[in-house]
């Protein structure tokens, strides 16, 4: 018996050794491979896209998050890490061939310029944008800070060159922040890619005032950085709070609150939907399971993986998983995948589904730290209360001005005959613009026009034509007055997810009740 232990004790020893060995071969055998076709191949072999292309090929075989970087989209991560990126400073649309400028960002090269509203770039340093589709064309206008963007634009049928000098341009993490009534704030965090976004976030509350409770909505928040996540979290939270923890093969880790809030004792609803992911789960999780807020909304995305940023010599990389994430109840964030399957994992819309929580198993069911609330597990954050997806459907007329991108030629259309300064002029600010401003017929009858091309049975729908005037007035205003004007002007009229956060922060009692306190 003994002899038999020792015999396999030095099996298990000797594992390890023969799988590292196995390893290293494999690796030996990629470079004999490449360098037996620089070297004796028929033709001279740029090892440069193989090398890509392998490289690419090997991490589809792993998890969905798992991927390889090219140079450029190194340096687009780099950017939107730094909060900045160096270019012109534009909004812009592709509509049919032509790129066209819906707004210049205050302050940036573009304004300073005169680039306008409405302009088409036609091309850039003499390369043709007609055709180009909208993320190429984007790439072309960026470029080294000090650089000359040559435009070639087009405005009121009149051709004119501006030259633009590249400069760095801040990108914003908070895309809207305004009062939903006295003492509740609204303030949507778009993502956790800037190191940046606690301060912006801060920065926005402050500038709304005396406020007693805030939503913060998360929906299609991609995440960013765990450290932007967790200094987010904090806000909210007391010293020593568990804000996340890691698990992983060569080492585990847990982040906790380093001091007490600025907000920790202030209610807050949080809104989410299947499109919340990564950083921005850990702020929801971490929020739910210390009974700091309510979370509403659909489940988030799940995506739970630490990832590691690998540069190699040439500015490409790749990112890969060295660990998950859990929530401070111990749940595991990530929903479950299979290595190699990216499709089967892009197109699962079970989180789209209310929570059966009949067929969640007792190893799924966690409790909240303080109030020991059920929460569950199994991918994701469950929302606290459920909002169907379908509940926000538009009507039928609003549905084929929405799926054919219809509001976007009469934008066009509108601007090619009103400026923005004369609209400015008419309704200086958006309460202004809210209370007063009403789409013209000849915009509304060209609306009509395009509808009746794709679906003439739509035009029974009268409903739908009011919403559809009420989007594009909405649309209007976020080109005028800046990001955060659409939803003041109608998202927040028609949001049920919106509707229900305000209710249970205005109505005495039933935000404890939800989180038996």
């Amino acid at each position: 018996m003994r002899r038999a232990i020792l015999i396999l004790l030095f099996v298990l020893c000797c594992s390890p050794i023969k799988a590292q060995q196995h390893n290293q071969q494999q690796m030996e055998k990629l470079i004999q491979a490449y360098g037996y076709l620089r070297n004796n191949y028929v033709d001279e072999v740029d090892l440069e896209p193989l090398v890509d292309k392998a490289i690419e090929a090997s991490l589809k075989e792993l998890d969905p998050h798992t991927s390889y970087l090219t140079r450029s989209e190194m340096m687009q991560m780099h950017s939107s890490m730094a909060g900045e990126f160096s270019g012109i400073g534009i909004n812009l649309i592709q509509h049919k061939d032509t790129i066209i400028v819906t707004r210049t960002v205050e302050g940036a090269p573009a304004e300073r310029a005169g680039i306008a509203k409405n302009d088409r770039i036609v091309a850039v340093n003499g390369t043709t944008l007609i055709g180009v589709e909208r993320t190429k064309a984007v790439e072309m206008l960026r470029g080294r800070k000090g650089s000359i963007a040559s435009l070639e634009i087009v405005r009121g049928g009149v051709p004119m060159t501006i030259d633009v000098k590249r400069d760095n341009v801040a990108t914003n993490a908070i895309s809207m922040a305004f009062m939903l009534n006295e003492g509740c704030a609204y303030i949507r965090v778009d993502s956790f890619l800037s190191k940046n976004t606690t301060s912006e976030f801060t920065k926005a509350l402050k500038g709304l005032g005396d406020v007693n409770s805030i939503v913060i909505d998360l929906r299609g928040n991609a995440g960013g950085l765990i450290t932007s996540a967790i200094q987010f979290a904090e806000l909210f939270l007391q010293r020593g709070d568990v804000i996340v923890s890691t698990e992983g093969r060569k080492s585990n880790a847990t982040y906790q609150a380093s001091k007490s809030g600025a907000y920790s004792d202030i209610p807050i609803v949080v809104l989410i939907d299947e499109e919340t992911a990564s950083a921005s789960e850990i702020v929801a999780g971490a929020l739910q399971d210390h009974d700091r807020a309510v979370i509403i909304g659909r489940r988030s995305f799940g995506k739970g993986l630490v990832q590691r940023v690998v540069k190699f010599k040439d500015e490409s990389g790749m990112k890969i998983t060295i660990a998950r994430y859990k929530t401070p109840s111990g749940r595991i964030i990530q929903r479950p995948y299979h290595n190699g399957e990216h499709e089967e994992y892009r197109l699962d819309r079970e989180r789209y589904n209310p929570l059966d929580t009949a067929a969640i198993p007792d190893s799924l069911t966690y409790r909240t730290l303080k109030a020991r609330r059920t929460v569950y597990g199994g991918g994701g954050i469950a929302p606290d209360i459920y909002i169907n997806a379908e509940s926000n459907a538009p009507h039928q007329f609003t549905r084929v001005i929405l799926e054919n991108n219809l509001s976007q030629s009469v934008l066009i259309e509108l601007f090619d005959r009103i400026t923005v300064k004369e609209i400015l002029s008419l309704y200086p600010t958006i309460e202004a613009y809210n209370e007063q401003f009403e789409l013209d017929q000849r915009s509304i009858d060209y609306m009509v026009s395009l509808v009746d091309e794709i679906s003439p049975m739509a035009l029974n729908d009268s409903e739908g034509l009011n919403e559809s005037k009420r989007i594009i007035k909405a649309q209007i205003a976020n080109d005028i007055y800046g990001n955060g004007a659409y939803y003041s002007t109608f998202g927040c009229y028609h949001d049920r997810a919106l509707e229900q956060a305000i209710d249970i922060l205005s109505t005495p009692g039933q935000m404890d009740a939800i989180l038996h306190r």
